[in-house]
């Protein structure tokens, strides 16, 4: 049964998620969280230009950029070959029926790494393509890699493996170490602490990111710092665009006056069908003194408002 629990693991754990040397062991932020200077360290901010972060977990990072989206993810005691087959899965999940792909091997990092070319088109018309691939680090992990360009446009597979060697080479954009030890308990946003409802469970707690899944709500939430109001906006469009395509079957997306986190803002609401009944979701992205937040909220129609796995953070005007 496709709960909204699991409709929205597609988006985040199941969505669109480097090296062969690993950088610098970079010790768990603080719970305030996030680099002074922005969510990109400065030498990858050029090669990231344009692109918003989307919450994800502990261990993977996911980016959406103008006409693609690329993501990294570290993988523990996995081959190349088990890495790079449940990268392909996922892509195939995401895309659905018509994909094709073609074993191949990507240069990154200074050596060739084992890939595997996609692409989702028909009768000449392509709505997808792009790369997955495995890279091999220390420490026993293997790094999946993965980029979707819209259309299969050659302008953006190009970006793609750009964006792929800098992963590759460099590691995570955000300058944080993925793993287990970023995870943060109790979940929290630098202003106040969150709460896990009974019968729900915290799937991901971390200073940039986490989500409170139930069997039939939940609840995720994203970090940025410093605070521009230009850079919130796209980044809201983004995460609510790819959320949107993440779920099979959503609704047209309605624009409505909302607070989050008290602040006075536009939600993007919308519906999925599942079993259980209609599920509503929730997402909005404010200002709040030097941050910037996106959440998402998901929940039976039946539930209106708002469920407590959803911590307050959305409210009506």
């Amino acid at each position: 049964m496709r709960t909204a629990a699991w409709l929205l693991s597609v988006y985040l754990a199941g969505a669109l998620c480097a090296c062969a040397t690993f950088p610098a062991r970079i010790p768990p932020v603080a719970p305030e969280g996030a680099t002074s200077a922005g969510p990109f360290v400065p030498e990858a901010r050029e090669a990231f230009e344009g692109c918003a972060p989307v919450p994800d977990s502990e261990r993977s990072r996911l980016y959406r950029c103008e006409g693609l989206t690329v993501w990294m993810a570290e993988r523990d005691g996995m081959t190349l070959e088990q890495a790079l087959a449940e990268a392909q899965a996922r892509v195939t999940q995401r895309l659905g029926a018509g994909v094709t792909s073609v074993e191949d091997a990507l240069p990154l990092a200074g050596r060739p790494w084992p890939a595997v070319r996609f692409e989702a088109c028909a009768a000449g018309d392509c709505r997808a393509g792009g790369y997955v691939a495995a890279v091999a680090g220390e420490l026993d992990r293997v790094r999946q890699l993965g980029c979707v360009a819209r259309a299969n446009a050659r302008p953006l597979l190009a970006r793609c493996v750009e964006l792929l060697e800098y992963l590759a080479s460099n590691g995570n954009p955000e300058g944080e170490a993925l793993g287990a030890d970023a995870l943060l308990v109790p979940p929290r946003l630098p202003w106040r602490a969150l709460a896990v409802p009974d019968g729900c469970q915290l799937s991901a707690s971390t200073a940039r990111s986490g989500r409170i899944r139930c069997a039939e709500a939940s609840f995720l939430w994203s970090l940025s710092t410093p605070a521009q109001a230009e850079v919130t906006a796209r980044w809201r469009a983004r995460s609510v665009e790819e959320l949107w395509e993440a779920l099979p079957g959503a609704g047209v997306v309605d624009e409505v006056p909302c607070r989050l986190e008290n602040v006075d803002t536009r939600c993007s609401r919308f519906t999925v069908p599942a079993p259980e009944g209609a599920l509503i979701v929730w997402a909005a992205a404010v200002d709040w003194e030097e941050w910037a937040l996106f959440a998402a909220c998901s929940h039976l129609a039946s539930e209106a408002p708002y469920p407590a796995v959803c911590n307050g953070a959305f409210t009506l005007p």
